[in-house]
Order: C-alpha cells, then sequence, then structure tokens
C-alpha cells in the first residue's frame, strides 16, 4: 500500500506512488468541468450550461428548471408550468442529470436536423464564451501537467482556460481537439492539452465540434471508438487522475465505462484516482468511486471546493520544477525547526520521505545540510539516513 503524504493541513494527504509516478512523466490529468467553477472562470457545471441554453433558445423553461435545481423544489411532473409534452420530457431527464440526452431532444425540438450548427450549439458557444480567465486550478494543473518540457493534460472541456494558463505561466501547450489529438504514447513527445470532447475557438485560433448529446457521445464513443481508443491506450501507459467530476456527471459515465470495458481484457492498466469532493461524513461517495475501480482522493467540499484548489496547488509547489527550486528550499529549511515526534514534524516526515525517493545524490546532500543546521534537532539526520537506508534495501 502506498504511503500518504500530507502536504498540508486539513488537506487530503496524497499516495507516495502517485506522486512519483508523475515526476517520472506517467500521470495523466483528465480535468472536468469542475476545474472552471471558480472564480474569475465561474463556468457553469454541465446542468448549469443546460440550464444557460435554454435561457438563450427557450426561455419559458427557465423557471421550471430553476425549480428543479433548488434544493427541497418539486419533482419535475409537479412542476407548476404550462409545458409542452416536449418540453416535460427534457424536465424529466433533466431531473435525472442526463444533460446530454436533454441536450439532444432540445437540438432535435429547435432545429430540427441535429447535424448542422445548430441554434442549440450556438448558444452553448455563447454561454462558454463568458469568460478567458483562468483561475488558480487552470494554474496549478497546468503546473502539474508539466512532462518533459511540455504540457499534457486531457480535458472534457470546451473552454481553453488550460491553454491560457499554460501560456500566462511560460509554459508550452499546444491544444488539440477531436481528430487532432494524438495517439496516447510512452515518448517524451507525446503532449498536448488535449480536448477529447471539442474545444472552442480563440481568437484567430480555430475550434471545432462539441460533444454535446446523447448522439454526440455516441458516434465519439461507440460508433467511431475515438476517444474509447485513446482512453484505452491511455490507461494502459499513464496513472489517469480525474480532477473536477461528480460521479453523476454525464461525460464520467461514458470515461468510466470505457475504462472499466477495457479491464476486462487488460491486465496492465495502471491506478486510477479521482479527487471527490464530499462532507467530512460521508463515505458513501468515495465507495461509490472505488465500486467503480477509482481510487478516490476525498477532500472537504466546503467553501465551494476550496480544499480541491489547495491540494493541487501546494501539491503544484513541490514537484521537482526549476520555478519551485527557491519555494521548496524554504519548506525545507522550515521542516528542520520542527521537532521530528511532534503533530506536524510527523506529517513533515510523510513528505520528506518522498523527497529523498525522488531527489538525487546532490539533492539529498543539500537537504543533509539543511537538517544538520544550528537549532534543528539531531533527529532528523537520524530520519533521514533511515530513509536512504530503506531506499537501499528497497523498502
Amino acid at each position: 500500500m502506498s504511503n500518504k503524504i500530507v502536504v498540508g493541513t486539513g488537506l487530503p494527504p496524497l499516495p507516495e506512488d502517485l506522486l512519483l509516478a508523475r515526476d517520472r512523466g506517467e500521470v495523466l490529468f483528465v480535468v472536468g468541468a469542475g476545474a472552471s467553477y471558480p472564480a474569475p472562470s465561474s463556468l457553469p457545471d454541465f446542468g448549469g450550461l443546460v440550464a444557460d441554453i435554454y435561457a438563450e433558445v427557450d426561455a419559458s423553461m427557465s423557471v421550471p428548471l430553476a425549480t428543479l435545481r433548488t434544493p427541497g423544489g418539486p419533482s419535475w411532473d409537479k412542476v407548476p408550468d404550462l409545458l409542452t409534452h416536449q418540453q416535460r420530457t427534457e424536465l424529466k431527464f433533466f431531473s435525472q442529470n442526463e444533460y446530454d440526452v436533454v441536450l439532444g431532444m432540445l437540438e432535435r425540438r429547435i432545429d430540427g436536423d441535429p447535424s448542422k450548427q445548430s441554434t442549440m450549439r450556438r448558444a452553448a458557444q455563447k454561454v462558454l464564451d463568458r469568460t478567458i480567465t483562468p483561475n488558480m486550478l487552470h494554474a496549478a494543473l497546468v503546473r502539474l501537467g508539466q512532462r518533459f518540457g511540455q504540457t499534457l493534460l486531457v480535458t472534457t472541456n470546451f473552454d481553453r482556460l488550460l491553454g491560457l494558463a499554460a501560456k500566462k505561466a511560460g509554459y508550452l501547450g499546444t491544444s488539440y481537439a477531436l481528430g487532432q489529438i494524438p495517439n496516447p504514447s510512452r515518448s517524451t513527445d507525446f503532449a498536448g492539452i488535449l480536448h477529447i470532447h471539442g474545444m472552442l475557438p480563440l481568437g484567430k485560433e480555430k475550434g471545432s465540434a462539441l460533444i454535446l448529446t446523447d448522439q454526440d457521445f455516441g458516434d465519439a464513443y461507440l460508433r467511431r471508438h475515438a476517444v474509447t481508443s485513446f482512453l484505452y491506450d491511455a490507461a494502459r501507459i499513464f496513472h489517469l487522475v480525474l480532477v473536477g467530476y461528480s460521479a453523476n456527471d454525464s461525460p464520467v459515465r461514458y470515461l468510466l465505462n470505457a475504462i472499466a470495458a477495457d479491464e476486462r481484457h487488460f491486465v496492465d492498466l495502471k491506478p486510477r484516482y479521482a479527487f471527490v469532493g464530499c462532507d467530512p461524513t460521508d463515505d458513501r461517495t468515495p465507495i461509490e468511486w472505488q465500486s467503480r475501480g477509482i481510487t478516490p482522493i476525498a477532500y472537504d467540499r466546503a467553501n465551494n471546493h476550496k480544499a480541491l484548489e489547495d491540494v493541487l496547488m501546494r501539491w503544484s509547489e513541490i514537484i521537482p520544477d526549476k520555478k519551485n527550486g527557491m519555494r521548496l528550499r524554504k519548506y525545507l529549511a522550515n521542516v528542520a525547526t520542527l521537532d521530528p515526534d511532534g503533530v506536524d514534524g510527523k506529517a513533515a516526515q510523510s513528505f520528506l520521505r518522498y523527497y529523498v525517493r525522488r531527489s538525487n545524490p546532490s539533492e539529498q546532500a543539500e537537504l543533509a545540510g539543511i537538517l544538520a543546521r544550528k537549532g534543528s534537532s539531531p533527529k532528523w539526520l537520524a530520519f533521514l539516513n533511515q530513509v536512504i537506508r530503506d531506499m537501499a534495501k528497497g523498502k
């Protein structure tokens, strides 16, 4: 079982094996809509996107949809508005979180021919074009997604905020969508911000078609197998880490079904993880992910999922990166002042164990010098020597 690395008070511990895999370039982050919720991005989740699309193309559904999204509100068949049978059917599927089905119904009702650039799709782009401002989650994910000098991230989001965050931070990050996406590979050249469900245009850069409706998902995952094949290969090469999803999201259902199908045929799939926001007393939600073959990293969802931003920011600040050198030395110097047997000292031991295992001999010598400075407990050097001996023994 992997050791747990404590990266901050009140934050979920991270599996050491996952951190080491990321440092070797063997982790692929899969980013969902939750990454674009926090300000200043403030984009909606899938349900919010559907509601906003209706506000653009069928305003008579705005109040019924808002009623359904209100906790404790009536069921779909008790909403007291004058709606057609088609509208009420759409309301039913909306209440079941089947948002891709709802958009398919809406598109067929409003446009008739879903194969063209429909009113619904133009409305979706209008909603998603409301912001071009990345948030701190995007910044953290871009840093964590650095692999051999390039950015590697997969996203089901249509927005271009990860690419903008990469550019802002001075990282290389070319965006690809759908048929442009390179096949997963262990090669150091495998890179890019990969929009597996399509992407919006940005300035002079062209966008692509968007996978929005049940028909779109069926075509991409079942008929053409484009996304499914990508996930099959990726799950055998990389540790997949899902960020910004809930278990009820339509994209998650398709993603997990694709991976689960592959698991029946291959025994060499890498471990998969998901950051899962839930109440501290909620044991069911993590188990729900675990039962799907995903290792949950549960965090407190309070304060608009602030802990997710904090843990990813903290993780991104301790990875081996030239931009983290000064920050890491400052952190290690602070660790040297702690009592190794105290609460904070024991938490810091988990980080030092990981740090030693990922570092080279010169970094270990520098760490020994920091721990040997005046005022530091001699127990730190003893701890460091023990970790190095354990490494030599293969523990």
